[in-house]
């Protein structure tokens, strides 16, 4: 009995002791605590407080009708989507050109920060790098209508090349060739982005140990060995943590790139679901089905990212 009653005041006073700990260390930092106050109140405005229309995904919705007053009608909208054949296309298009770009752009991220971090020249080095991530603030409305103007077939730049230089006899209309359109999307929108990516891949580098390349350098190493056993394996966590942010955006990711870029000819390639949520959901007036549509493609998200997390926990590489 006394015992027990010893174990009991030592529970109370280590509590009593983690409380005042708390309170402290909240104190200590109620500067930085006020200054998330606002990103915390648009996250819950923004972001949780729309949630609340999600009801209408399991509803018959009409406009002018209170969400509330709306039928029940349960997952009929999720069948009917599910059945829907240009569901099906629009979830291939998305998981087929975010994933391509995804690759792309993560391997010429990290080549481009590996030989920017390999050079001397400094005035190189950053001429470069406006270079390459000047785009990133390029609005997508102006990378689209370059990429339209640059692969026209009345006279655009590569067509002309190609014609002079004889490899093909006539002008193509590239955006008339819907196999074609993915690996298009994925070059523009890699070229837009990967030298943005870089800067962090760059700083990931800058946070190597120097003493790495010394003790590499006394045993003879040379530049490519100590990329491939030195710069590569300690930025490895940084492209998993990027990879594992990237994976949410799988299915929802896209819409403005695919929506500038496609068109009727070749939609069965360029339709994405936020296209599909947009032409049957808003233009046609279901909003119901538009909505079950933005459901689906939260919960895959953030299963997805879930799975991943789980799968880089066991690196020790994951966010939570």
């Amino acid at each position: 009995m006394k015992k027990q009653t010893v174990l009991e005041a030592g529970a109370a006073l280590k509590s009593a002791s983690t409380g005042a700990r708390f309170w402290k260390r909240l104190k200590r930092q109620h500067i930085l605590l006020w200054m998330s106050v606002p990103l915390i109140l648009h996250l819950i405005l923004f972001q949780f407080v729309p949630l609340w229309g999600w009801l209408m995904a399991f509803k018959d919705y009409r406009v002018g009708q209170s969400l509330l007053a709306a039928d029940w009608v349960g997952f009929k909208h999720f069948e009917t989507l599910f059945s829907n054949s240009d569901f099906r296309n629009a979830l291939r298009n998305n998981l087929a050109m975010n994933v391509m770009s995804l690759t792309l752009g993560t391997v010429c991220a990290v080549g481009l920060a590996v030989v920017l971090s390999e050079l001397r020249s400094k005035v190189f080095v950053r001429t470069v790098q406006t270079l390459t991530y000047l785009p990133h603030f390029v609005s997508m409305v102006v990378i689209a209508t370059i990429a339209v103007m640059l692969l026209s077939p009345d006279k655009g730049l590569i067509n002309v090349m190609l014609v002079k230089l004889g490899i093909i006899d006539k002008e193509i209309f590239f955006f008339s060739k819907g196999k074609w359109f993915w690996v298009i999307h994925t070059l523009i929108v890699t070229w837009k982005g990967f030298g943005w990516s870089a800067i962090i891949y760059l700083a990931a580098i800058a946070g190597i140990d120097p003493s790495l390349y010394d003790a590499a350098k006394v045993d003879g190493a040379g530049r490519w060995a100590r990329i491939k056993y030195i710069i590569l394996p300690s930025i490895v966590p940084t492209i998993i943590l990027l990879t594992i942010l990237a994976i949410g955006n799988l299915v929802t990711g896209g819409f403005e790139s695919q929506f500038l870029l496609g068109n009727a000819l070749v939609q069965e390639y360029s339709e994405v679901l936020s296209i599909l949520a947009l032409r049957l959901g808003i233009n046609q007036g279901n909003f119901s089905f538009g909505t079950a549509v933005g459901v689906f493609n939260s919960v895959v998200s953030v299963s997805m990212l879930l799975v991943v997390n789980a799968i880089a926990r066991r690196y020790k590489s994951n966010i939570f």
